[in-house]
């Protein structure tokens, strides 16, 4: 803490739109691929990714993990705040949290969120050894009609009723 106000650490990447596209479907692919990737090196930790025109800003589960409940749900609010914010997204390995007898495995996940609250998520269950279990993943989206996963999302609409912002000090992004 600096100053009474939480310090979060994270890094900062210029935006590449071949890996980072515009398009929502196909930045969700592009995401997930990026968790599936992970998996060749074991079970991936969630990560939050705040995506501007010209960064995206990368913080660790493991950051926002040392602060109690409520305050990481205001943190979350705070990064989609951060001004230029196009979308957040929400990738990793997680434990399903539903009904029925997926409840509590392990699932590759990515979760996007836009600030006029259109949102898009990938998830596929992992099997023994951090494997994917079945062909592709479950993808469903706000544009389609499906009902927003519960427990992930809603940061843009909490910034806003909130009027959350983060503070984001970046050191200056390498020239190649």
């Amino acid at each position: 803490m600096t100053n009474g106000a939480p310090r979060l650490e994270g890094s900062v990447v210029a935006r590449d739109y071949g890996q980072y596209p515009m398009d929502d479907e196909s930045l969700g692919l592009a995401l997930f691929a990026m968790v599936t990737r992970a998996l060749d090196r074991g079970r991936p930790a969630p990560a939050f990714f705040v995506l501007g025109p010209s960064t995206v800003d990368r913080f660790s589960i493991r950051t926002l993990s040392r602060f109690a409940p409520a305050m990481r749900g205001r943190l979350l609010g705070a990064m989609a705040g951060i001004p230029g914010a196009e979308c957040m997204a929400a990738l990793g390995a997680f434990r399903f949290k539903g009904r029925g007898a997926i409840n509590g495995q392990w699932v590759a996940s990515t979760y996007i969120e836009w600030p006029d609250n259109r949102w898009w998520s990938a998830w596929q269950p992992l099997g023994p050894g951090g494997r994917l279990v079945g062909a592709s993943p479950q993808i469903l989206s706000a544009a389609d009609g499906a009902p927003r996963p519960g427990g992930v999302g809603g940061w843009f609409a909490m910034a806003r009723r909130n009027k959350l912002s983060l503070t984001v000090r970046r050191d200056p992004l390498p020239v190649h």
